[in-house]
């Protein structure tokens, strides 16, 4: 049939249908309502907007912390007082829980996207390309970190209701605990990664906001982006000492050991695999060897 005569049939019997069955066919076929599109469309403007107003407040507040640095002669005495400034901010830090994590996630965000105004100067701008195409790389593997973490807690907590379903005698209160203790780990692994996730996607668009603002001056960017990468150095060294760690956060803890398990997970997994592999491929040579002839 021609397609003109379909959208017009198709018109002839959208009139025909009453308000009631419209609304409940638009349901079927987005699966909302207009109206719940409409509350859903208002409530990601009202969300954009709230994230723009934090990324701009976030952005007058690291350019007040750059100025300490930015609008001084910016000579070796004030560069180690600015550094050492920010070592006091990491003593402080490093102690919250995921302390060293989140400083050492802030500082590799700021050392890549200032490094990356700063390389585009140099080399007819071969050094941006690269850094941006590295960028985007480093974005993709965070998102899958951040996927693949949700997806295995889901996965974990459905083997343990699996269990206490099938119960028996291997499911003991050990054994219980055991995976109670796991899927623990399992949800904060997902629910840090997701907070890191928004972390960094934030300070993206805070150094984006500071470092492409066109109005400034090229020259005071460059600046801004040498602080950036001050500031980054000393938060990406930032760790504990072996006294420090004795005080391990029970969090922490319980993530470290879930991506330890998991490590070990997929160690057996690929040593598994290859076994399988070789022993298909020994398999394969046989195959193709002549049969001995009897004599």
């Amino acid at each position: 049939m021609d397609k003109s005569h379909e959208d017009l049939l198709d018109a002839e019997t959208k009139r025909e249908l009453t308000e009631e069955e419209l609304q409940q066919k638009e349901k079927k076929k987005g699966g909302l309502t207009k109206e719940q599109r409409e509350q859903l469309a208002a409530y990601e403007k009202e969300r954009a907007k709230i994230r723009q107003e934090r990324v701009d407040t976030l952005a007058r507040k690291l350019l007040d912390r750059l100025s300490v640095w930015t609008e001084t002669d910016k000579g070796p005495d004030v560069t180690r007082a600015f550094q050492e400034k920010m070592r006091l901010e990491v003593e402080n830090l490093k102690m919250e829980s995921f302390g060293i994590d989140i400083l050492h996630a802030i500082g590799q965000t700021y050392v890549s996207k200032a490094s990356g105004l700063l390389r585009s100067q140099k080399f007819f701008g071969i050094g941006g390309f690269f850094s941006r195409l590295r960028d985007k790389g480093t974005l993709v593997k965070e998102t899958w970190n951040t996927i693949s973490s949700a997806i295995d807690a889901q996965q974990t907590m459905e083997d343990m209701a699996k269990m206490e379903q099938k119960g028996g005698e291997d499911w003991t209160d050990e054994k219980r605990a055991e995976y109670e203790r796991r899927v623990t780990g399992k949800i904060l692994t997902a629910a840090w990664r997701g907070s890191k996730f928004e972390i960094q996607s934030v300070l993206r668009e805070v150094c984006d906001s500071i470092l492409n603002d066109k109005k400034v001056h090229l020259n005071k960017r460059l600046e801004r982006a040498q602080a950036l990468v001050l500031i980054g150095d000393v938060f990406v060294r930032a760790e504990r000492s072996p006294e420090e760690e004795g005080d391990y956060l029970v969090f922490e803890q319980l993530v470290a050991e879930a991506a330890m398990k998991k490590d070990k997970e997929e160690d057996h997994k690929k040593k598994k695999d290859r076994k399988s592999f070789h022993s298909h491929k020994d398999k394969e040579q046989k195959d193709k060897e002549p049969a001995a002839s009897t004599p």
